[in-house]
């Protein structure tokens, strides 16, 4: 909470995946005069980890849930929100793939199914990984899908070295087998591009940074979450330029 209102207190919309109780409820209470905290429908108290949006009322109005039938995925796991901005509706959605990343298409491609000219923003927790397997969603290969699907990367050209998990096991839990040594933190260890924001040809990315220390930088070597960076994936912030029947916003 600390790090979302010092760090990223200017942010107009702030996409959230596995968002605890606690937190659903200190969001509630910290935001409730300036931003609209948007939360599923089928929200999920006993399964303790949904999506959720937060969005600053000044820029974004009468954000509604829209819904699009679960596929796979479990109920709280994608959260969809038509909006008005700059005069004009807008798609956001809020995702948390599955652990091996292999929902993340079906998902993009579902919403893009629904919503296939609408200008859109897609916070997500794509669970992509760096190394080719049967068993995982690729990074490259989800780069392929978004862009046949029109959709745009607040990274660009996708770099499957530009990470956003670096976590490890210790030995203080009972699969002794998976613990991982200080050097062989990278080879056991989840270090993966794991988080993206995609949007629709009507924006245009202007920055992108990721934060593994709750001030702004990311720190390569640093296996997280730590204690002063609660969170195992990286926060990552863009900023974006929406166009929209002539007139240009920022969010």
């Amino acid at each position: 909470m600390e790090i979302l209102q010092t760090t990223y207190s200017d942010a107009d919309v702030v996409f959230l995946q596995e968002a605890g109780n606690q937190l659903v409820d200190e969001l509630r209470q910290k935001y409730s005069g300036t931003h609209t905290l948007v939360v599923p429908a089928k929200y999920n108290p006993k399964r303790n980890q949904n999506s959720v949006m937060l969005v600053r009322n000044a820029v974004i109005s009468s954000p509604q849930e829209v819904e699009i039938p679960a596929d796979g995925w479990d109920a709280g796991d994608l959260l969809v929100v038509k909006a008005r901005m700059a005069d004009a509706d807008v798609i956001l959605a809020s995702f948390h793939g599955d652990t091996n990343g292999l929902l993340t298409v079906p998902v993009i491609h579902r919403v893009a199914q629904h919503y296939p000219s609408e200008p859109l923003v897609f916070g997500l927790d794509a669970n992509t990984y760096e190394r080719e397997s049967s068993s995982t969603a690729h990074v490259l290969e989800f780069e392929r899908v978004y862009k046949a699907l029109g959709f745009k990367s607040c990274w660009g050209a996708v770099d499957p070295s530009r990470y956003t998990t670096f976590n490890a096991r210790t030995y203080l839990q009972p699969q002794l087998n998976k613990a991982a040594k200080s050097n062989e933190l990278a080879e056991k260890g989840d270090r993966n591009p794991k988080d993206f924001v995609l949007f629709s040809k009507h924006f245009e990315v202007v920055t992108v940074w990721r934060d593994n220390t709750g001030h702004g930088e990311y720190l390569e070597e640093t296996v997280f979450p730590t204690l002063e960076f609660p969170s195992d994936h990286a926060a990552l912030s863009s900023d974006l330029i929406f166009f929209s029947s002539g007139e240009r916003g920022e969010l």
